[in-house]
């Protein structure tokens, strides 16, 4: 059930409370449904989340490169313009 690992995820990284999923309107029998396929999700998520918390160890700040390409292109075109300017 993709509502169940949705909720699973969100209480995994701490996005909400963590509670049985009794309460939250799953049966036992829905918490014994677990298929290779929602494993293979699973592994892939927890594959994810280790990038991400390996990119926030690392200091990784998102649009980063994006600004120092953008500041670059901005310092390149202002010095033709001044080499410009003065020829």
């Amino acid at each position: 059930m993709e509502s169940k690992s949705y909720l699973e995820c969100r209480m995994a990284k701490e996005l909400m409370a963590s509670q049985p999923l009794a309460e939250l309107g799953f049966t036992k029998e829905d918490q014994k449904e677990e298929t290779n396929e929602n494993r293979g999700r699973k592994e892939e998520e927890n594959k994810r989340s280790t990038k991400g918390e390996e990119n926030e160890r690392n200091g990784f700040v998102a649009g980063a490169r994006r600004a120092r390409q953008q500041q670059k292109e901005f310092t390149e075109a202002a010095y033709r313009r001044r080499r410009e300017g003065r020829e």
